[in-house]
């Protein structure tokens, strides 16, 4: 049963993620078409949703108030971070280096060949400061990030021209998740327990390796505390403090790193067929770091900078209601996450 199990959860994470990045060798090609100042608005949206869901679903039973007794739990997660309308395009403005090609298209109004060709080089050699919009990684698939040259003046042998501006759209680079309104992770958790009030968690997945776009891989660990076994007489409800820490890497593209720390809360209603309501308050941290090579033209020919940058989650506090239902060795619960990116969670578990 175990081993159907673990495969079922390695099964429904690789179709979440092979489904988002169906298009892995479009979302390097996307990045690569970038430069800083632009990719830091396009994959913001996912940022969080990528903290937030790694800082969820990892409660709905709180260790028992015993210095000594044997649980163990397998369970199957899974979390999907709400994502906002007004997060679907971007507009900002940075350094930019425009292709050959695009370069072409700005110089083409001079018709002196040695001029045009000294200017184009001219263009090929800097950064310009223009004005970037359009949809973000989670924005429409039918549209494209635009970029607008402003109206500049180039001297070429002695001679001024005047280059109008204009706007050119980035092909390549357009709203990659197609108006996605929710972030899905999922994962496969074991609990083992009770030591001095204690349950353990692990989280993990093998490497799963999606198409074109690299492994996809997770871990994660945690513990939670009931402080009631160090004092005599009954809590009317189950208490316990946690902590957790969580990595995540999707290629050499994006590696995510969470942590949460908690105080929690529940009440079991019955015993072989029980109903637990739980809350919780928790404080998260993530942050992302997006690694990828920006690609350029020159007038010798096409290079590469590397592009390596962090971005924090939103999410700083948290409060959580749910609640599980256990029938015998099955648990099913879920949960609801209140903060600045919202989260639900549901998980499938069994254990005795």
């Amino acid at each position: 049963m175990k081993k159907y199990f673990v495969l079922i959860v390695i099964g429904v994470s690789f179709l979440l993620f092979s489904t988002i990045f169906a298009q892995g060798d479009d979302i390097n090609n996307t990045l690569s078409n970038l430069s800083t100042s632009a990719a830091i608005p396009y994959v913001n949206p996912v940022i969080s949703a990528f903290g937030s869901n790694l800082n969820s679903g990892w409660v709905s039973k709180l260790p028992a108030n015993t210095m000594g007794s044997f649980n163990l739990d397998l369970k199957i997660a899974g979390m999907g971070s709400f994502l906002e309308e007004n997060e679907k395009t971007f507009s900002t403005s940075g350094a930019f280096r425009f292709t050959s090609s695009q370069a072409d298209q700005i110089v083409a109004g001079i018709l002196n060949p040695i001029d045009r060709a000294d200017i184009k080089n001219q263009i090929l050699s800097k950064d310009f400061n223009v004005a970037i919009s359009g949809p973000t990684i989670i924005g429409k698939e039918a549209d494209n990030v635009k970029v607008i040259f402003a109206e500049q003046s180039f001297t070429a042998n002695g001679n001024i021209y005047n280059v109008p501006a204009q706007t050119f759209a980035l092909t390549d680079v357009k709203g990659f998740l197609d108006e996605l309104s929710i972030m899905p992770t999922a994962a496969v958790q074991l609990g083992i327990g009770t030591f001095a009030g204690t349950n353990f968690m692990l989280r993990w997945l093998p490497d799963i390796d999606i198409k074109n776009l690299g492994k996809f891989s997770f871990w994660g660990v945690g513990a939670l505390h009931n402080p009631a076994v160090w004092f005599d007489g009954e809590m009317p409800f189950d208490l316990a403090f946690g902590g957790f820490y969580q990595k995540l890497t999707v290629g050499t593209i994006f590696e995510t790193e969470a942590s949460q720390f908690g105080i929690y809360i529940g009440k079991q209603l019955g015993s072989i067929i029980a109903f637990t309501p739980y809350m919780g308050v928790t404080t998260e941290f993530s942050t992302t770091t997006i690694n990828y090579d920006y690609e350029f033209d020159t007038p010798t020919g096409t290079t590469k900078s590397n592009i390596n940058f962090e971005l924090e989650g939103k999410n700083t506090v948290g409060f959580t209601v749910g609640a599980s239902f256990k029938l015998a060795i099955l648990n099913l619960n879920v949960d609801y996450k209140i903060s600045e990116i919202k989260t639900l969670s549901a998980g499938l578990n069994f254990g005795f």
